[in-house]
């Protein structure tokens, strides 16, 4: 098929928002079998490099103790962290659109008036 009998078909199904790339580069069905009949062989050498990589690591972080101070400090200082973030993100009022799967939020406030001034001026900028 020819490319603009192509376009002008998709044009149709997709509408304005169609948009296409071409790559005449790429391989063809044939060379995605052989590549993909070839990673069948690579993946169980791959994965076994993999978990004996993350075994000596894990190995050589569970010896160090200035590592496991600073994991477990860390560990304590997000979790303060996330109690915070948690707070200075939680209002009283929440105002958004629903389009049924998905609720977006349009503005926050601690109370109406609140809310009403911020979409407000989100409407006037």
């Amino acid at each position: 098929m020819e490319r603009a009998v192509a376009i002008k078909k998709l044009g149709k199904i997709l509408g304005k928002s169609l948009g296409y790339r071409v790559d005449l580069k790429a391989p063809d069905q044939d060379d995605r079998d052989e590549a993909r009949a070839k990673m069948r062989e690579v993946a169980p050498e791959r994965d076994a490099l993999k978990a004996a990589v993350e075994a000596r690591r894990e190995a050589i972080l569970q010896a160090d103790a200035e590592y496991q101070r600073l994991k477990a400090e860390l560990k304590n200082a997000s979790k303060t962290y996330a109690d915070l973030a948690e707070i200075t993100s939680h209002y009283r009022f929440t105002v958004g659109t629903s389009s049924g799967m998905f609720f977006t939020v349009r503005a926050q406030g601690d109370s109406w008036e609140e809310v009403i001034a911020k979409l407000t001026a989100k409407q006037a900028a």
